[in-house]
């Protein structure tokens, strides 16, 4: 910064000077820490007091990297202890490179560690959409009681992941007018889409979900519940997922939708006890087994 500069007197302070000292390292971690500790997510709770955490979290990593890491690497530190190898004994070069050889190695064991689970839950996922695809054109073939009447409105479909597994299954049962759903979708952005939908399907029944991604407040569950409220029928799929915000979501959503008289809650959580064999590996997610129970519960409801 130019002394001249009217930011020099601010950007000078010790503080900033810090923060400058270890911008590099803070900009290498920050997303590493933000994304495997999200709000609501990973954690539970959202107030300013974690986000904080987090920001702390960030600085001390910052720190130790430039302490262990870059400031030994611009001293030329690490160039001198190989250079010096040479001249100390063999058992002690051989245990440097032993340590060295160790460090790869367990690097390279954790990352195609983690790269495997990765692609072993895609696979997982692809696999379950695919069976639940072809239990689905099975039942389809199978069963008279699919709905053709293109007269009356179809289904106004919205909410997160689970929805969106489900979708090609209860297409095969009820005609969807729209379906809008995304993975990790939370309370707020529900919000926001079922405002922007709602006018587009305003004499559609309304299937939706939500609790799975964030713990939930009472005052969003009602304003989801005064956007849809003039729907001719509204059902409500409450939440089966290993959280801590699973009971108190559940809670709140029972508590809100008791209040509207078209409005009928699924309860999921109930429904889904003691069947592990309807979820994924993630406890969230569904197999077949788990489509077409909440497929099933969605169109027992329709058909009341």
């Amino acid at each position: 910064v130019h002394p001249a500069s009217r930011f020099a007197p601010i950007l000078s302070t010790r503080p900033m000077i810090w923060i400058g000292e270890r911008s590099y390292g803070i900009y290498l971690w920050h997303w590493i820490v933000f994304q495997l500790t999200r709000p609501s997510l990973d954690l539970v709770g959202d107030d300013w007091a974690l986000y904080a955490l987090r920001v702390l979290v960030v600085f001390a990593l910052a720190d130790i990297s430039l302490r262990y890491v870059e400031l030994p690497v611009r001293r030329g530190y690490f160039e001198l202890w190989f250079r010096g190898m040479k001249y100390r004994t063999p058992a002690v070069r051989l245990r440097q490179r032993l340590s060295a050889l160790l460090a790869v190695v367990v690097t390279v064991a954790v990352t195609a560690t983690m790269s495997l689970s990765a692609i072993q839950r895609a696979d997982d996922a692809a696999r379950a959409k695919a069976e639940a695809a072809k239990e689905a054109a099975q039942q389809s073939a199978n069963n008279d009681g699919v709905v053709t009447d293109t007269g009356t409105p179809g289904l106004w479909v919205t909410g997160d992941s689970v929805i969106l597994g489900i979708r090609n299954v209860l297409a095969q049962y009820q005609k969807i007018e729209l379906i809008n759903a995304r993975v990790g979708r939370q309370i707020g952005e529900l919000i926001e889409v079922a405002k922007t939908d709602q006018q587009y399907v305003s004499n559609s029944p309304v299937v939706l979900n939500m609790g799975n991604n964030n713990a939930l407040r009472e005052a969003d569950v009602r304003a989801v519940m005064e956007i849809v409220k003039n729907q001719p029928q509204i059902i409500v799929v409450n939440t089966a997922v290993p959280r801590s915000w699973q009971e108190s979501n559940n809670e709140i959503i029972a508590k809100v939708v008791s209040d509207y008289s078209n409005a009928t809650l699924v309860k999921w959580n109930l429904i889904s006890k003691n069947h592990p064999e309807f979820f994924a590996e993630d406890g969230v997610h569904l197999n077949p087994p788990g489509v077409n129970a909440y497929v099933a519960a969605i169109l027992e409801v329709l058909q009341k």
